[in-house]
């Protein structure tokens, strides 16, 4: 199918494709489109019931701090905010999230903005898949949160298996296995995700050399950073800037 193929297909539709009456038959996710101030544009029924509402239009025009309880609707929306802000994906966040009517979760998130034909960023499209897991879980699951959360703050700076599992108050091992139940990667794999998703992410959106955004990621010099990159993506970094239109 060529270009102009997919836009006579999408032109003809009758209304617009949302993806929302797809997402109301799977019951253990949420799925939502934002405009570019975080107000509900598509929800599926899965998320209308977790708020306690009967109808999608009781959250049409609604942002998450109007609807959640805090800090949870403020944390929502701060999250919509720099996906908006800085084009950047929210990949798989564990988040526990408390709904309206009392009911606690513990899921996956992912967050990714919309632009518009001229690129321009528009609003937010997004996931919320539940874990399921059991309460003697709940613990634990906060333990791990702590610890990618700190991950995900401190990238620029010496991560140690054994020094996140400390903070999260377990042993390596368990850590290591808490992750790969979650990603299906070990720990120290998903540290070098994160980081070589932080540099696709600096090397599309900035201007930064190389170097800096070396060290903004972790790595202790620029060779090494370019070794990590090229295994992971295919590409040395200054061939992926160029690829992906930032030169």
């Amino acid at each position: 199918m060529t270009a102009p193929d997919q836009d006579r297909f999408f032109e003809g539709l009758g209304a617009p494709f949302t993806g929302e009456e797809l997402f109301d038959l799977v019951s253990d996710t949420v799925y939502f489109l934002k405009d570019a101030e975080g107000r509900y544009v598509a929800v599926n029924q899965t998320l209308v019931e977790r708020c306690g509402k009967r109808e999608k239009s009781e959250l049409i025009g609604r942002t998450a701090e109007a609807l959640f309880p805090a800090p949870l609707g403020e944390r929502i929306s701060a999250q919509d905010r720099a996906v908006v802000r800085d084009k950047r994906s929210l990949e798989a966040q564990l988040e526990l999230h408390l709904y309206p009517g009392g009911q606690e979760d513990w899921c996956l998130t992912w967050k990714r903005a919309i632009a518009d034909r001229d690129g321009r960023i528009v609003g937010l499209s997004g996931i919320s898949r539940d874990l399921n897991s059991p309460i003697s879980q709940q613990t634990e699951l906060s333990a791990v949160s702590a610890a990618l959360d700190h991950i995900a703050h401190n990238l620029d700076s010496p991560l140690r298996v054994e020094e996140l599992a400390a903070l999260a108050g377990l042993s390596a091992y368990q850590l290591d296995q808490r992750v790969r139940a979650l990603y299906g990667l070990s720990a120290g794999q998903y540290i070098a995700r994160a980081r070589i998703e932080l540099a696709c992410h600096l090397l599309k959106e900035t201007g930064r050399p190389i170097s800096q955004i070396a060290q903004e990621c972790g790595y202790g010099d620029q060779t090494a950073f370019t070794r990590q990159f090229r295994r992971s993506v295919g590409l040395a970094p200054r061939a992926y800037r160029e690829v992906t239109g930032r030169t």
